[in-house]
């Protein structure tokens, strides 16, 4: 261990007399000086493991900044953008007037030649390391250059009409190079390295009269004079961001001194500034604590006094207006004119006869169809109310005995459940009146199979035979069919005779309470006879029929002799199957 922290050996070859002495000289070396080679060959060998390390992490970077940005920005590239977005660029270049290039990765600023019309330029996170290109950008109004790697504000002597520049998280470390932007409104170039050598470094801001908003935190600024020679100096200053820098701490009272010196200042960091700060602020840059306590007395007092100053202008407001009216109301009593009558309200009357007049002429483009809808249903409702009342009121308890029931007159003259666009009859006053007739044709054209059709027959007989009463055809509803023949027998079994004696509505389909259907129309006895013989000779016709179909061969009968006619010399087989077939046809018939 002694021999390593001696100095190294040289590559010629040491002699055991050598040796020898090595060993004397380091057994006669002190523990200092012992420890002073040890610290000495540590720091060697950790000097070597640095310098190893940052050649790798040099050659790390470059072989990153090959592969980064690696397309230049040229009018190709250019193109391309134009060509990815129709909405929003025009293929010629100078009709364009904004323009997206960040997230690229491009080096240098160029190619904008053509773009004379452009007025906002977005090319922020690139790899831009100077402000170049844009000598032909004359009405460039604002520009977006955030994290880049610009280190000097230049390049921007014919942009006279620049309203907005972001240069915030680059690597300036001076402002310059804005004494020619007259117009310049918006500076932001927070997190860059500006402040180092003082007030010197922002001393270029008193050059942009028309500067309002400076936004230059997260910065080096460490001088607090910055304060009284450069902001305070600024009259246009509105917006300013100080935060994040060393000078920050170093004012004392940042906030009211900043508000005391800065007389226009609007909005500080992350709060506006309203007036009674800035009096509270001038307070106390006067005399102190106890200047900004009576000051804040004091506006308080003003805020009231203000306040009951309000209340009480809104008291004498009321109060002359009631007085007025009293007087008007007076002066009216007195008066020989009446309203109607007065020759000063002439044109007041005209113009209000004038809208009389064009609400009436319109009355059917400003009519509310969902009113008027509303207030019929109203209005039946309450109709539909009164007449249950009264029904319930007059209306006598039924005998129990009673097995059949007729259908009550109230029940019966109940209004029925219109549509929504169906009026009221005595909406319809005046109409024509509907003298048509509904006729039903038999929509049954195809006959029922021969068994049903004779168990239809066979009950029709039964029933004409008993007496029984029958569903009728349906017949004219205008004449409300035969009014002679069985229709009072009808009537005394509980329906009605006809149409036009039963109130209601005529559904044919339905039935119930409030509606006349099909089967409230009774047939005449001379009907009623005429289909018994109809019905009888169609029995007698069946039979007869079937004794005649029972001798006369099934059509599968001829399909087998014609098959057999046909084939000449049949195999077994399909003679089999021939004779299989019939004898299944023969039991299924």
């Amino acid at each position: 261990r002694l021999l390593s922290v001696l100095p190294p050996r040289r590559s010629r070859r040491v002699g055991p007399m050598a040796a020898t002495m090595t060993a004397s000289r380091a057994a006669n070396m002190t523990a200092q000086e012992l420890d002073r080679a040890l610290h000495s060959s540590v720091l060697k060998r950790e000097e070597w493991k640095e310098r190893e390390f940052r050649e790798q992490r040099e050659k790390h970077e470059a072989e990153i900044q090959l592969g980064f940005g690696s397309s230049q920005m040229c009018k190709q590239e250019l193109r391309k953008i134009i060509d990815s977005d129709r909405r929003m660029y025009y293929r010629t270049e100078e009709l364009n007037d904004k323009l997206y290039i960040h997230y690229k990765g491009w080096r240098k600023l160029q190619g904008l030649d053509t773009w004379t019309g452009l007025k906002a330029l977005y090319a922020e996170c690139n790899a831009f390391d100077r402000i170049e290109g844009l000598q032909h950008c004359r009405n460039l109004r604002s520009l977006f250059l955030q994290e880049n790697c610009i280190k000097t504000i230049s390049g921007l002597e014919t942009c006279t009409e620049l309203w907005t520049l972001n240069l915030s998280s680059n690597f300036i470390e001076r402002i310059d190079g804005l004494s020619h932007l007259h117009r310049l409104n918006t500076l932001i170039v927070a997190k860059n390295k500006i402040g180092h050598r003082g007030v010197e470094d922002i001393e270029e801001l008193l050059e942009c009269p028309s500067l309002a908003t400076v936004d230059i935190q997260d910065n080096c600024i460490w001088d607090p004079d910055v304060l009284p020679e450069v902001f305070a100096r600024m009259d246009g200053l509105r917006v300013l961001y100080l935060k994040g820098n060393p000078c920050a701490k170093k004012l004392p009272n940042y906030r009211k001194s900043i508000t005391a010196h800065c007389w226009d200042l609007r909005y500080l960091d992350d709060r506006p500034v309203f007036e009674e700060d800035r009096r509270a602020a001038e307070a106390f840059n006067r005399s102190g604590l106890e200047g900004e306590r009576a000051e804040r007395r004091l506006i308080k007092e003003e805020n009231s006094a203000k306040h009951e100053k309000n209340m009480r202008a809104f008291a004498d407001m009321v109060e002359n207006a009631k007085r007025e009216h009293r007087e008007r109301k007076a002066m009216r009593c007195e008066d020989r004119y009446t309203e109607e009558e007065d020759p000063g309200l002439h044109k007041e009357r005209e113009m209000k006869a004038k809208v009389d007049k064009w609400k009436e002429e319109n009355a059917e483009d400003l009519k509310d169809d969902a009113k008027e809808y509303a207030k019929r249903c109203l209005q039946s409702e309450k109709a539909n109310a009164a007449s249950n009342s009264d029904a319930s009121a007059g209306e006598a308890p039924a005998p129990a005995d009673s097995d059949t029931r007729t259908p009550s007159a109230s029940s019966t003259a109940a209004e029925p459940v219109r549509p929504r666009d169906e009026p009221k009859e005595e909406d319809c006053v005046g109409a024509k009146e509907d003298k048509r007739k509904l006729v039903y044709d038999d929509i049954w054209d195809d006959e029922p199979p021969p068994v049903a059709r004779l168990a239809q027959s066979q009950a029709d007989a039964s029933r004409l035979h008993s007496g029984a009463p029958q569903a009728a055809r349906p017949v004219d509803v205008s004449t409300g069919g035969d009014a002679s023949g069985p229709s009072s027998g009808s009537m005394a079994s509980g329906g009605p005779s006809g149409i036009g004696s039963t109130p209601g509505v005529f559904l044919p389909w339905a039935s119930g309470a409030n509606t006349v259907g099909m089967e409230a129309v009774q047939p005449s006895a001379a009907v009623l006879e005429q289909r018994g013989a109809s019905l009888s000779g169609t029995v007698e016709a069946q039979a007869s029929g079937r004794e005649t179909s029972a001798a006369q061969p099934a059509w599968y009968g001829r399909y087998v002799e014609q098959l057999k006619a046909s084939e000449e010399k049949p195999s077994p087989a399909e003679a089999t199957a021939a004779a299989t077939s019939e004898t299944e046809l023969g039991e299924m018939d």
